[in-house]
């Protein structure tokens, strides 16, 4: 019995939004750094208007249809407001036992507002779904989803040469394993691909992560043209960076030139902290905040207009200015920047990892919250209200 139950309780660990638990200490003290500029009084950076991650949508509104059960249940998301006649198709993984969309809710419905059709496997049963079964199931309930549409040509039609994926945690080293089983598992080949924060047990150690539950894919098998972006967290106490290190150098079919690897950094300039945790990739409804919009959001956005349409590149690859830029506190000092790896340098995945920030901004190690609970998101205050307009001037965004 002692088997299924240690299983059972580090597959828990990754559950997407959950309590951060306390580590162990490291082995060797880090040196400490210098107290970083702060300016209490300062806000953090403000959604931009345009471009990658901004409120720029061409689709007002998504409809939402939900179908199957258990491990092949599924949601697919439409754009509409107008709906267009074809959209390319997201796959987006979720946390271990995010078995209901509303933690990433608001990533979702930007994605489908873009352009896109995205489809929210389920892909577990329960908690004690055997891990080799994520992907599989993942890839049978996106062919499901894309047969569905087939059925009445009045829906949304799946642009079955543009596929992508996108993952976070669990979801993250599945995203890694879809894009490189893609053909096994008779999906689209991925034309992009962003592991988010990948994660096989409840540990930032990367030893721990090395022998993890979930099976790891030959990522050697990505395709040469998939566009790849593989991210971590410089503060994350669930997973750390092994996972994501990983993926990056065995993907050695990507030309180097179409993968990197992308680290968070937590800035704590403004009177709120902005942590690269292991949450942060989520978005509830009312609550996404800089991270999301020049980072997650951003990089993806990027990673699907070069990959779909042939734009927008400089805003998810190259280590160029637009794609480390995280935008500018309310005083005008800029948040600390995307730290990018280019695809041909040489990464050790077996590095020490230690987070860099507690949960609540302070430095690691010191003066954690009791219970260690992530300070919850502040809901976006609801914009001003447009006077309408007369239908024949009525503007789609």
């Amino acid at each position: 019995m002692r088997r299924p139950l240690i299983a059972l309780a580090l597959l828990l660990a990754l559950l997407p939004l959950g309590v951060a638990h306390g580590q162990q200490s490291p082995k060797a003290e880090t040196p400490k750094a210098e107290a970083p500029k702060r300016n209490p009084e300062a806000k953090l950076p403000t959604r931009p208007e345009k471009g990658p991650g901004s409120t720029e949508y061409a689709h007002k509104s998504v409809t939402t249809h939900e179908h199957g059960e258990g491990a092949q249940r599924y949601w697919v998301y439409l754009p509409a407001e107008p709906a267009p006649k074809d959209a390319p198709v997201v796959c987006f993984v979720h946390g271990f036992g995010a078995f209901q969309p509303a933690p990433y809710i608001e990533w979702l419905h930007h994605i489908c507002k873009r352009g896109n059709i995205v489809v929210y496997p389920q892909y577990q049963a329960n908690v004690v779904e055997p891990a080799a079964n994520f992907a599989p199931n993942s890839a049978e309930s996106v062919l499901a989803a894309m047969a569905w549409l087939k059925e009445d040509a009045k829906r949304v039609q799946p642009s079955e040469k543009d596929f992508a994926v996108v993952g976070h945690s669990a979801g993250g080293v599945t995203t890694g394993n879809i894009a490189a089983d893609w053909e096994a598992l008779k999906l689209p080949r991925p034309k992009a691909a962003m592991p988010v924060q990948p994660g096989r047990a409840f540990s930032y150690n990367s030893a721990a992560q090395k022998s993890g539950l979930i099976p790891l894919s030959d990522y050697a098998k990505i395709p040469e043209d998939c566009l790849l972006l593989s991210v971590f967290g410089d503060s994350d106490h669930t997973v750390g960076h092994w996972c994501a290190k990983k993926i990056f150098v065995d993907a050695t079919k990507v030309k180097s030139a179409n993968k990197n690897l992308v680290k968070f950094r937590t800035c704590v300039y403004c009177g709120t902290p902005s942590v690269a945790h292991h949450q942060s990739p989520g978005a509830p409804e009312n609550m996404h905040d800089c991270m999301d919009w020049y980072g997650y959001w951003k990089l993806f956005d990027g990673l699907c207009d070069a990959a779909f349409h042939g734009k927008n590149r400089e805003y998810a690859l190259g280590n160029t200015e637009k794609q480390r830029f995280m935008g500018k506190c309310s005083d005008g000092h800029a948040h600390d920047e995307l730290e990018v790896t280019l695809g041909d340098a040489k990464v050790d995945p077996d590095a020490e990892y230690t987070p860099a920030f507690e949960n609540n901004g302070n430095a690691f190690g010191q003066g954690r919250r009791p219970g260690g609970r992530i300070p919850p998101r502040q809901p976006e205050a609801p914009a001003p209200e447009a006077p309408k307009a007369a239908p024949a001037k009525e503007e789609e965004f």
